[in-house]
């Protein structure tokens, strides 16, 4: 097997692959071999056609079974070779079989090679995590309303708590995680902005449509669920694909930084790829 690449335009590779004779043999030997247990040929038990009779009638069909099990086969085989991380299937052409030997062309969108010029020493900063007394005033006044603005004890014990301060006690716990996480979101969002102002690189086309594709389904759904009318569902889902391709491409960019970081350090590649990645950024970071 003989393939030689190179980057053909932007997050492009070019292919040209050669399957040597044997190669080729080897496949028609088995496609032949397949037509005689599964063909019907007159004269014939099936099974017991010879080869030169089942080439006779069924040439064409072994030939194109060669080249399309040969082309899979070879185009995966060159992709692990070459080491080229796809994105999207290949765009096969010039397939030729002649004197037992098939060539062809492929060119493929890849992933963009990711270089960051700095990940470690970002500076962050958290702010202190305070819950006012106003806070917690606000929040009581709240479901007071929602329940027709009755007595706070009454409140309480009507919510399941035994005092009006256990229940003061319960929501200041509440707005103090909810603040927490909305720091650990700031911080996040603050580490990835620095660490893509360090980087430049264009976002494969194919991988925004894909994940464009999926937000559009994820907020169909949503709405089918609220009971919007399909006709309905689909007009805001074309109003929303705007906001959906933007919002596409900064997902997809962020995380094929974070993928390029989890690379660099040895991160593995599973589900918790990404967290791994930002509490590494965290932890090397400079905090203030």
């Amino acid at each position: 097997m003989k393939v030689t690449s190179k980057q053909s335009k932007a997050n492009k590779v070019f292919f040209h692959v050669e399957v040597p004779h044997d190669a080729v043999h080897k496949k028609f030997s088995e496609v032949y071999d397949r037509i005689g247990r599964e063909a019907k040929v007159p004269g014939f038990r099936p099974g017991k056609a010879p080869r030169p009779v089942l080439e006779q009638h069924h040439s064409q069909l072994a030939r194109e079974e060669v080249i399309k099990g040969l082309v899979a086969e070879s185009y995966d085989w060159s992709v692990k070779e070459e080491q080229i991380d796809v994105v999207d299937l290949p765009q096969i052409s010039e397939v030729q079989l002649k004197d037992d030997i098939l060539t062809y062309q492929a060119e493929v969108e890849v992933k963009p090679e990711v270089k960051i010029k700095q990940y470690k020493g970002l500076k962050l900063k958290k702010d202190e995590i305070k819950v006012a007394a106003s806070d917690v005033t606000a929040a009581i006044d709240d479901l007071k309303k929602d329940r027709g603005d009755i007595d706070e004890e009454r409140l309480a014990r009507g919510l399941g708590y035994r005092s009006k301060d256990e229940l003061k006690d319960c929501l200041e716990k509440q707005l103090f995680l909810k603040k927490e996480n909305e720091a650990r979101a700031k911080l996040e969002k603050d580490v990835i902005d620095q660490v893509l102002k360090n980087c430049s690189f264009q976002v494969p086309r194919t991988l925004v449509e894909r994940r464009c594709r999926e937000l559009e389904h994820q907020a169909a759904h949503q709405m089918a669920d609220y009971g919007m009318a399909e006709d309905e569902v689909k007009k805001r889902i074309g109003e929303f694909k705007p906001r959906f391709t933007v919002q596409a491409e900064e997902q997809v960019k962020v995380y094929l930084v974070l993928e390029a970081i989890a690379k660099k350090e040895g991160i593995a590649r599973d589900d918790k790829m990404l967290n791994r990645a930002i509490e590494l950024l965290f932890a090397e970071a400079e905090w203030q």
